[in-house]
């Protein structure tokens, strides 16, 4: 009987230190969550001392089936190349321990980010943008379109020259800021003097864009630049 009830107690002691042996082992482990929290600090150290808001910087996910074992050193980081730092590059971390030495790659992405102006939902030609109906959004520069603009008055208020759908970057030349048969103020202006008169537009236009206006009064068509909202620059 004494011998059953020790066999029993070995079993039972052993099933107890098994997992606490596992767990040992498991926490031997280099965490890659850490490692690549440490690439990135290690990169932006070296590409963004200033802590510059519009730099990002991304390192992408190691394999999860590679197994790194915690350094009992301090983990060496170098780039693979020793050129300067493009958008993508790995970077090489060892573990120089002589007891469990170990290397790997990461790989690291460096956006530069552009604010642009994009649209908070799907509108159709024709309509009036107000306010609520786009807003300013960081996007890596790459992907900024050439006419994506940041200033939101070279839009607000114009009409739709297009169908456009949701994130949109919307630029100036796809809202008319004065429309064909809008009525418009005309604004002649000089060094010493100006002079408001009110018009129809005769064409449609963007911020910055040369269009013909009829003067109400006079009934002559002359042209003038697009300014602000319905407002139409000429020099005297």
């Amino acid at each position: 009987m004494l011998k059953k009830l020790t066999k029993n107690y070995v079993i039972v002691l052993f099933a107890i230190l098994l997992p606490q042996k596992l767990s040992a082992e498991t926490n031997i482990t280099l965490d890659h969550n850490d490692l690549l929290r440490s690439v990135i600090e290690f990169v932006e150290q070296h590409i963004n001392p200033n802590n510059s808001e519009n730099i990002k910087i991304t390192a992408l996910p190691i394999d999860s089936r590679i197994v790194l074992s915690q350094c009992d050193s301090e983990l060496s980081f170098e780039t693979s190349n020793k050129r300067t730092f493009t958008r993508q590059f790995p970077v090489k971390v060892s573990c120089e321990h002589e007891r469990k030495p170990w290397k790997t790659y990461v790989q690291v992405l460096v956006s530069e980010m552009q604010q642009t102006l994009v649209l908070n939902q799907n509108v159709v030609k024709g309509i009036r943008i107000e306010p609520d109906m786009v807003k300013l959004v960081s996007i890596d520069k790459h992907k900024v379109k050439y006419r994506s603009i940041v200033d939101k008055s070279a839009v607000i208020g114009g009409r739709t020259m297009r169908n456009m759908s949701k994130g949109y970057q919307i630029g100036q030349n796809d809202v008319c800021l004065v429309c064909k048969g809008d009525d418009v103020a005309i604004i002649a202006k000089s060094d010493s003097m100006m002079i408001k008169t009110s018009g129809t537009a005769i064409e449609n236009g963007a911020k910055g864009e040369s269009i013909k206006v009829k003067n109400t009064s006079s009934q002559r068509i002359i042209k003038g630049i697009i300014g602000d909202l319905r407002e139409v620059y000429v020099n005297l």
